[in-house]
């Protein structure tokens, strides 16, 4: 019998970025990997006879293979237009769509991070590598609940609750025996990498707003406005920890 153990599921998890964990049927799954990805907010997903089973609050509604397709108001197409994509299973919507432009910018924020992670990776920065894979598995699980509408909930980056993020970056003399960092080209060289991250992640809150508030002010998916908002933490302290770590002669580790 195949054990799938908590250490593997941390490695696929932060290592290779994966929110879905494939396993053989009547593989035994420890409770602490069961934990972990409860906590994660990831999908176990049990293969059958070596085909994944298909997540369908993610991937394309089946009536797609039958050509068949719908607007967000109804309209039945039976075929997709080069300049629709899909919104949610087999609805379709202008690629113009705000939803679609936030997924493309928290693309390009994650692509970002990823080419930071080869540098750091080089340099040997593990601690700041394995960090930037915490922040993209977030950004994953964001780009999932918005995809399936699932809600947020009882999530963390870096460790940290959205409380103790929001805290921690607005008293960084309290946690990080630091000022406030303004950008300029004094910084680390890594510091200055991930102001730009933090900059460009600022560019994926807007356009999450833009999704979720209404003309009227009123607003949905306040769950997910929430985590798109501390994205921009999330850097920042990374940002703070490198300050608080030269100034101490040290560096950053990931536990």
């Amino acid at each position: 019998m195949q054990v799938l153990q908590e250490d593997t599921v941390r490695q696929l998890h932060l290592k290779q970025g994966r929110t879905e964990i494939h396993i053989a049927p009547k593989t035994y799954v420890t409770q602490q990997a069961r934990d972990y990805i409860k906590e994660k907010r990831l999908t176990l997903i049990v293969d059958e006879e070596g085909k994944p089973l298909i997540n369908r609050e993610i991937r394309p509604a089946p009536e797609m293979a039958a050509g068949q397709f719908r607007t967000e108001d109804g309209q039945i197409l039976d075929h997709k237009p080069e300049h629709m994509t899909h919104l949610h299973g087999n609805v379709l919507v202008a690629k113009t769509h705000p939803r679609i432009r936030l997924r493309g910018l928290l693309d390009q924020m994650e692509a970002e991070i990823v080419c930071l992670q080869v540098r750091t990776q080089k340099a040997g920065k593990t601690g700041l590598t394995g960090w930037l894979a915490d922040v993209i598995a977030f950004c994953r699980i964001l780009m999932s609940c918005e995809v399936s509408g699932k809600p947020l909930e009882d999530w963390k980056i870096l460790g940290l609750t959205s409380r103790e993020l929001r805290e921690q970056s607005q008293k960084p003399g309290k946690y990080f025996g630091v000022g406030h960092l303004l950008p300029d080209y004094h910084l680390d060289e890594w510091a200055v990498e991930l102001n730009r991250l933090r900059a460009l992640s600022r560019q994926v809150e807007l356009a999450a707003a833009d999704a979720f508030i209404h003309p009227d002010g009123t607003a949905e998916r306040e769950d997910l406005l929430q985590g798109y908002n501390r994205l921009s933490s999330a850097f920042y302290i990374l940002m703070l920890q490198l300050a608080s770590a030269e100034k101490e002669g040290g560096r950053i580790s990931h536990e």
